[in-house]
């Protein structure tokens, strides 16, 4: 990429602050800042990479607007393989409007969304998945999510789907030479040739499926809390959330709709829904309510069947446990504190593991989450690397299918120029990943997704 034009932004969020970045990029970068960037002592040239303390100065009325750090930074070891400028001003709104419309009036404009980090992808810096791993980083809540990230922009993925690639590649010479030159009779085991694909295919489905927790690290799952009315699901909500989300009373059918909010267990997020209890009723608000947990349960990745323990297995228990039956789910036994009337076994035989918990003293509130954790990602992790976006699963799942294809061409005995289709199809597919084979309006849907300023 050859920029023909400068740009700047505020990097900093909008509001108060106790610094405020603003940075310039483009060929003009450090001519706009020295316009209005004066040193304590007046400097001829700057060193890159150097913080310089100063002022910045209107070059027209010559008033002093903010002290602040300047650094110039050389191209191409910078962000975006272009000359840099920053200021780093007091965080003030007013402050930093000034600097960046004197930045503007000096010859810069306005960044679009994401602009800088573009100009690094289009300038090679970076890749596509590194590029989109930056602005991972600047969403992450927790430390799953950001260790996943940040071993994206350090190109540990980008490594991997470039394996795959060169070894597609390199079963692709091999069946072009044989397309090109059929009377060179050239000696090939296509049992062989053929190999390494298969274990491209095995290592390409086991990054595919790490889709589902990759998911559940960045997103998020949902676990949905379930049962009759007056068994504590209120107050294993706001036990779980340590605050007071839900109203909790003794009346029964105090919740009538759905309440949630997120907590985070061991670095996945896990949306907990407080649900109405599931019975019969006469007041229509509550009926409803009823018929909205219901037609939501599909929608759970985990339900929290919670039984009261300190009263007897009733028949809207077992009506619940049959709608609920084929769906994945803990047996909660609530109100251990309390004198027990529940025949343990009759959960039990129905072969269904139990956490005991008593949500009003924070009894075994630790054993659950752990245990949530399990359900929903499985005692094992994937392993270091994790798909956590879906066009990067769906672009590796397009291309498992054109190696699938190939793989039994070449056992059908397919014609050869068939079968280099299918390869090169992979390739493509491989490619858009890391923006190597990537369309404008694929790169335009990624990079406006960002804030303006990175």
């Amino acid at each position: 990429m050859e920029s023909v034009d400068t740009i700047c932004a505020i990097s900093t969020p909008s509001g108060e602050g106790g610094i405020g970045i603003l940075r310039l990029s483009g060929p003009l970068a450090h001519l706009i800042l020295k316009t209005i960037f004066r040193t304590k002592k007046r400097r001829g040239s700057f060193v890159s990479h150097r913080l310089y303390l100063g002022n910045i100065i209107d070059p027209v009325s010559s008033d002093r607007i903010d002290e602040v750090f300047a650094v110039f930074m050389d191209a191409p070891r910078t962000y975006t393989r272009e000359d840099i400028g920053e200021v780093y001003a007091h965080g003030g709104y007013a402050v930093q409007k000034r600097i960046l419309s004197l930045m503007m009036q000096s010859g810069a404009r306005l960044a679009e969304p994401g602009e800088f980090t573009q100009r690094a992808y289009l300038n090679g810096r970076i890749d596509l998945l590194q590029a989109e791993s930056v602005l991972d980083i600047i969403e992450s809540e927790t430390d799953e999510e950001l260790l996943h990230a940040m071993k994206t922009l350090r190109g540990l993925l980008s490594g991997k789907i470039n394996g795959f690639k060169e070894k597609i590649k390199n079963v692709l010479v091999e069946v072009e030479a044989l397309i090109d030159f059929p009377e060179e009779d050239i000696d090939v085991n296509e049992k062989e040739l053929f190999a390494p694909l298969e274990k491209v295919t095995k290592d390409l489905k086991r990054l595919i499926d790490s889709y589902y927790e990759g998911n559940a690290v960045r997103h998020g799952l949902e676990v949905m809390i379930i049962g009759r009315t007056n068994v504590g699901k209120s107050s294993l909500l706001n036990t779980l959330l340590t605050k007071e989300k839900a109203i909790v009373t003794p009346l029964p059918g105090t919740t009538r709709d759905m309440i949630e909010d997120t907590i985070h267990i061991r670095g996945i997020k896990v949306r907990i829904v407080d649900t109405a209890g599931i019975g019969t009723s006469d007041d229509i608000v509550e009926r409803e309510g009823i018929k909205r947990v219901k037609e939501r349960i599909p929608e759970a990745d985990l339900i929290l069947w919670v039984i009261d323990g300190s009263r007897y297995f009733s028949q809207e228990d077992a009506d619940i446990y049959q709608q609920i039956k084929e769906r994945n789910k803990i047996v909660i036994i609530n109100k251990i504190d309390l004198p027990r009337l529940l025949e343990t076994g009759t959960v039990i035989e129905m072969g269904h593991p139990l956490v005991e918990v008593s949500a009003l003293k924070d009894t075994g509130i630790e054993t659950l989450k752990q245990a949530i954790y399990e359900k929903l990602m499985g005692k094992k992790r994937h392993g270091s690397l994790l798909i956590t976006n879906l066009r990067h699963r769906t672009m590796l799942t397009r291309a498992l299918e054109a190696i699938e294809k190939a793989i039994t061409g070449s056992k059908d005995k397919a014609p050869l120029e068939f079968i280099a289709f299918d390869l090169r199809e992979s390739t493509h597919f491989l490619g858009e990943i890391t923006g190597e084979t990537c369309g404008e309006e694929i790169l335009r849907e990624i990079f406006h997704r960002f804030c303006i300023g990175k």
